[in-house]
């Protein structure tokens, strides 16, 4: 199965969201992940890690140049993998890095935790998010995020998302949400969730309950 120009993964932690993302993208030969929980991605092999700092105030910019330097050098690359580790300023870093992807092209941009980037409350999305969300497929940009639930995250990615794959949530408003998706059979049986097991619903096809990585996917890291 290809992989969409938007995909989200929605369940509570360790249900397996995460480990299904990183299968999903496994042959991607031009692949940015950003890390904001500087854990379990920080020993994932095969990868290069990068720990930008950004500035406290605006003009928000990278104060060092590691990220810069390693597109430079691999704008051309027919392959690269890296781990961008994101401490603070969540949401001005993803902007700085989707505006510095947009040239480089045609390449998968994952993000643990989305929520943490772009709330579901506050200011409207910044356009280089946005854009790498809803246009990026014009660059061959691939947008993927993770979340540990629907309603911590922006409306602009739920509504534009061409697939969701939704591990275990308990929380009423995300069962409610879900309902919106997916038949309410399928969406009443998110509580009780084995691990590794989702519902995915898609722009292409009807949703439908996956088991098939169940005994196959490994915690990242390990």
């Amino acid at each position: 199965m290809s992989l969409g120009y938007l995909e989200l993964f929605f369940g509570k932690s360790f249900t397996g969201k995460t480990a299904r993302m990183l299968h999903e993208v496994r042959a991607v030969p031009r692949l940015v992940i950003v890390d904001p929980k500087c854990a379990q991605l920080v020993t994932l092999k095969g990868f290069a890690h990068l720990w930008p700092k950004c500035a406290e105030e605006k003009p928000y910019r990278w104060i060092d140049d590691s990220v810069v330097s390693y597109f430079r050098a691999h704008m051309g690359a027919e392959r690269f993998r890296v781990v961008i580790h994101v401490r603070e300023r969540f949401r001005e870093q993803l902007e700085l890095l989707c505006l510095l992807l947009r040239p480089v092209g045609n390449l998968t941009l994952c993000v643990d935790e989305l929520g943490l980037f772009i709330p579901s409350v506050g200011p409207s999305l910044p356009p280089a998010i946005t854009s790498a969300m809803i246009s990026g497929r014009h660059e061959g940009l691939s947008f993927v995020g993770t979340a540990q639930r629907p309603a911590l995250v922006h409306i602009t990615a739920r509504a534009n998302a061409e697939r969701i794959r939704w591990y275990r949530v308990t929380e009423r408003n995300d069962l409610d949400a879900a309902r919106n998706y997916m038949p309410h059979g399928l969406a009443d049986s998110l509580p009780s969730l084995p691990n590794y097991v989702c519902i995915e619903t898609s722009d292409s096809s009807p949703a439908f309950r996956d088991e098939s990585l169940v005994g196959k996917l490994k915690t990242p890291g390990k």
